[in-house]
């Protein structure tokens, strides 16, 4: 179960967005942060890897705008952040939530949080015994450096009529560390922007210019930095054509170097597997593998020759595609605004998913890579449920009518106790 854990992290957070060695500033390690890992049930199965709610997320970016767009996306961070909301929904709004996610109840969706938030304590493992062994042989002045963690938050408008319920701020605190705070209005976007700031080590400074009229927020960030196991000498990058999907020619810089890597090809396209410090990979395809989880349990280990392009690219998903993806995903009752959304595990108030925005970076250089991805959930508040009015008929007395005084008896008859007529 662990080593298809770690396949869905190497699509879902490279293809999502790995980290590299080139931050802006580089997030300091220290070996009390190391966590202790979450309680993993392991009679639990979690399907992860490139299951159907990765490979049709990607399918269904690429069929819109993105298809002929440079673009990366976190289906772990936007699968996280579908845990909060989903942690408290109920009734067939949860239902619907479990079914696009890919889950069959809570449990296995817990489980599988688990699994990826353990994989980010592995990584510290590593790191903090790479830190010792550095002190240990005399490298006092050197430093390992890599960062890997999965954090989320949940916020709410003190300005607005809705409110966390004590029950969902301990469940997800107990489930997802997921952290809560209460702030005004006025103060909600920049709060938000600088726990996304911080959290993704500067790659993504802001989540959204205006959330003083949001209600309710739930966010995740999915951040990795590492660099790789083998680095690329700065003296073998060299500017190189690249042939675009429309045909044309432009100029990139290329890293290369020779080395043996894990390799996959068959008549459809290759792939290689390029291995980072601490644990996580970095898979790079060509051409269109139709099973990636397979390719990766079929790679060889050859001399490959590797020329990859640098990368610094940034991209930023929607209500059009996310919400679109989850509806296609048959999860409609958590998007409608007209009160029938069941969120009542999370608030009071009747709340529904009005916006989700995702927003990723990528930089990669000779020495490793780095990236980010912020997911939030935007809460609103429904609207009142609207009824049909019944159609209003008319009973106005303006001419001689009857009247009746009567008592219902217990036969289920009713006895006249006074009938009278007016006529004048």
């Amino acid at each position: 179960m662990k080593k298809r854990l770690i396949s869905a992290l190497l699509i879902g957070t490279l293809t999502i967005g790995m980290a590299t060695a080139c931050g802006k500033e580089k997030y300091t390690w220290e070996p009390d942060e190391v966590k202790d890992p979450m309680e993993v049930n392991p009679d639990i199965q979690v399907i992860s890897g490139m299951d159907d709610f990765n490979t049709q997320l990607i399918d269904f970016i690429d069929e819109g705008d993105y298809g002929n767009k440079n673009y990366m996306i976190s289906p772990t961070s936007l699968k996280a952040a579908l845990c909060l909301a989903t942690a408290g929904a109920n009734g067939e709004t949860k239902k619907e939530l479990l079914e696009a996610l890919n889950f069959q109840n809570d449990a296995q969706m817990n489980n599988w949080y688990a699994l990826v938030y353990n994989a980010t304590v592995e990584f510290d493992k590593s790191l903090q015994a790479e830190a010792e062994n550095l002190k240990e042989t005399g490298y006092t002045d050197e430093t390992p450096d890599g960062a890997f963690r999965i954090v989320n938050s949940i916020w709410a408008n003190e300005d607005s009529n809705c409110k966390f319920k004590k029950e969902y701020i301990d469940k997800v605190a107990k489930d997802y560390s997921a952290k809560a705070e209460s702030v005004p209005a006025g103060k909600l976007t920049d709060a938000v922007n600088s726990w996304v700031d911080k959290s993704t080590n500067g790659q993504i400074s802001k989540l959204s210019e205006d959330l003083s009229q949001v209600d309710l927020i739930l966010a995740n960030v999915l951040y990795l930095r590492s660099g790789w196991l083998e680095s690329f000498e700065k003296a073998n990058t060299e500017e190189g054509d690249f042939k675009t999907i429309n045909g044309d020619t432009v100029t990139k810089e290329y890293m290369s170097q020779v080395e043996k890597f894990g390799y996959y090809e068959d008549s459809w396209g290759k792939l290689v597997v390029i291995p980072m410090k601490y644990g996580v990979n970095a898979v790079f395809v060509l051409g269109k593998i139709s099973d990636i989880d397979k390719a990766l349990s079929e790679v060889t280990y050859v001399d490959v020759d590797v020329k990859l392009p640098k990368m610094d690219m940034e991209s930023e998903f929607g209500s059009d595609e996310l919400i679109g993806f989850i509806k296609k995903r048959g999860a409609v009752l958590a998007v409608r605004s007209d009160g029938t959304a069941d969120f009542s595990l999370m608030s009071d108030s009747s709340v529904f998913i009005d916006e989700i925005i995702q927003k990723t970076r990528i930089k990669t250089d000779e020495e490793g890579l780095e990236a980010s991805a912020v997911t939030a959930i935007m809460m609103t508040e429904s609207a009142a449920l609207v009824t049909e009015q019944p159609e209003v008929k008319e009973f106005h007395a303006e001419e001689p009518f009857q009247f009746m005084i009567y008592t219902p008896l217990e036969n289920g008859e009713n006895e006249i106790l006074f009938y009278g007529h007016m006529v004048e």
